[in-house]
């Protein structure tokens, strides 16, 4: 089965969504529906952002994130990549696809490897990012287990955006945000990513030391996400 996108319920989620092509996908049911927020603010350079987007790539293709997926009630899930960097910079680089065999996965590996960089010089605008995934979780027309956001970033909101109250503003419609915090040698973004961004059912951080353990984290994320909440 090729991948395949999915419909959107609402047509104002942004012009780059508009030529997003419809399925029949009134009935569809996954276990999961997640977006992977990736932070490509001025803060992470080319080589970052391609190391983030290899790691993504190779951690889709790990059999054992196929297997994860094939243990699910429905066999299936639904993702779509954000790129985000200041408050008026989101831009979605795989729309919303499932995701239910290895050549769905190949193709979206791929997909993601070969992205070109969308963002605005600037800040780092968190919670504005939150609020736009979020919208993209309302608008799928798909019925989904769970509905997750995963913010991988390396600093705070920094653009005056509150990433609190986008979290709780989530929260509120059913939504769990994880986080992936690029943490180098800071003793501020692990503490601020527990305290002002994650947070819903089974919420947790998989922290990366750099962007050299990022492919790595993303993996153990990965897994974690899609096999459900741990208590």
């Amino acid at each position: 089965m090729a991948t395949a996108d999915l419909s959107l319920s609402s047509p104002d989620i942004g012009r780059e969504l508009a030529d997003v092509a419809d399925i029949s996908a009134a009935v569809l049911a996954v276990d999961l529906s997640l977006v992977l927020a990736v932070d490509c603010s001025s803060s992470v350079d080319a080589g970052d952002f391609k190391l983030q987007m290899s790691g993504i790539a190779s951690a889709l293709r790990d059999p054992s994130v196929y297997q994860a997926i094939a243990g699910g009630p429905r066999r299936q899930i639904a993702l779509a990549l954000v790129q985000w960097s200041t408050t008026q910079s989101q831009a979605v680089t795989v729309h919303w696809r499932v995701l239910a065999n290895q050549i769905d996965l190949e193709e979206t590996a791929r997909e993601i490897e070969n992205a070109t960089r969308q963002s605005i010089p600037g800040g780092t605008g968190l919670a504005a990012a939150v609020d736009y995934c979020a919208s993209l979780l309302r608008a799928l027309a798909v019925i989904a287990d769970r509905q997750v956001i995963d913010v991988s970033g390396d600093g705070e909101d920094n653009e005056g955006g509150d990433a609190r109250a986008a979290r709780n503003r989530a929260l509120a419609q059913g939504i769990t945000i994880n986080g992936l915090p690029i943490v180098y040698d800071s003793t501020e973004v692990l503490p601020y990513y527990h305290d002002q961004v994650i947070g819903g059912v089974g919420a947790f951080l998989e922290p990366a030391s750099n962007m050299i353990t990022f492919r790595d984290a993303m993996l153990r994320k990965l897994l974690r996400e899609i096999g459900g909440p741990v208590s």
